[in-house]
């Protein structure tokens, strides 16, 4: 008779043939076989997803798919734009000005590191442009054809535009994630800057989902700036209208952009400047320019 707690049902012993008790090391082999059969495939399975999402990260981490434009022979794309300037000095009004217009594009040819277009462009109540232009070096040189033929190529450093621009922007470094920053030299004067610039880059955030990728851009230089910037300028006081010399000093910006696969989805910058002002007499007076630049994708064609 056995002795049973209440804790521990009784469970009474059968009695096995010889044959089962002789199969019973075969089974449990066989059990620890497909056992480790599992385990190995699980090892498997589970060391190519890993190596999946490292090949997703590396790629998407490297800047290529967010900020490189995967353009390709008939492609189109669109933009509208506008830059505000106005100055404002002690005793004078204010003076405000504003242009802007359009521009679409059509994709020629493209390759790992250049791109031809035909580029239609309207800045309203101005002339219309409608050229064969080419971005060499990331974006960095614009070429242009003339009207005999003959190719002339320059720096690109215009303050936007279709796709991201390295003479600008600087190359990113890899790999790229939100929070990280790298500096630009801006040795030449630009749209709105002056020469003897740096910049600081910085991204805000990354979207792997739609190759998305928010930037900060911050900088300071001196001097004229390469584009709309006379040297003289006119303002008004007590109805009288006088020409001042410009003496431009530091200026400084900042603004957000987002690149959808290397091109320019929404773009905004406010560059502001300290002026010195002089009137014929010699008397000076202290001034501060502003310009905003607003430029955003728009659906093909806008002209």
């Amino acid at each position: 008779m056995t002795l049973v707690t209440a804790k521990r049902p009784f469970i009474p012993f059968v009695a096995m043939p010889r044959h089962t008790l002789a199969s019973v090391p075969h089974a449990a082999s066989l059990a620890v076989t497909h056992l480790s059969e599992r385990i190995m495939k699980s090892s498997l399975l589970i060391a190519f997803l890993m190596f999946l999402a490292r090949s997703v990260d590396a790629d998407g981490a490297s800047g290529d798919r967010y900020l490189t434009p995967q353009f390709s022979a008939g492609q189109t794309y669109s933009n509208v734009f506008s830059i505000l300037r106005s100055v404002r000095a002690e005793g004078y009004d204010e003076r405000a000005s504003r242009n802007g217009g359009s521009a679409d594009y059509t994709i020629l040819s493209a390759n790992a590191d250049s791109w031809g277009a035909r580029a239609r462009s309207r800045y309203d109540g101005q002339a219309s442009g409608d050229d064969s232009i080419e971005f060499r070096d990331n974006g960095s040189t614009y070429c242009m054809a003339n009207a005999e033929g003959k190719t002339t190529c320059n720096a690109y450093l215009e303050g936007s535009g279709l796709a991201y621009n390295t003479a600008i922007w600087g190359v990113p470094p890899k790999p790229l994630a939100p929070g990280m920053s790298w500096t630009v030299d801006l040795k030449q004067a630009w749209e709105l800057g002056g020469s003897n610039g740096t910049e600081k880059v910085t991204v805000i955030s990354m979207d792997p989902a739609t190759d998305t990728a928010v930037l900060l851009r911050e900088g300071t230089s001196q001097g004229f700036f390469a584009e709309s910037d006379p040297h003289t300028l006119q303002l008004s006081h007590d109805g009288h209208t006088e020409m001042l010399e410009v003496k431009p000093g530091t200026a400084h910006w900042k603004g957000y952009t987002t690149f959808v696969k290397g091109v320019v989805f929404s773009d905004e910058l406010v560059v502001t400047r300290d002026d010195v002002l002089i009137s014929k007499s010699g008397s000076t007076v202290n001034a501060t320019e502003r310009r905003v630049m607003l430029l955003n994708v728009a659906p093909f064609p806008t002209l």
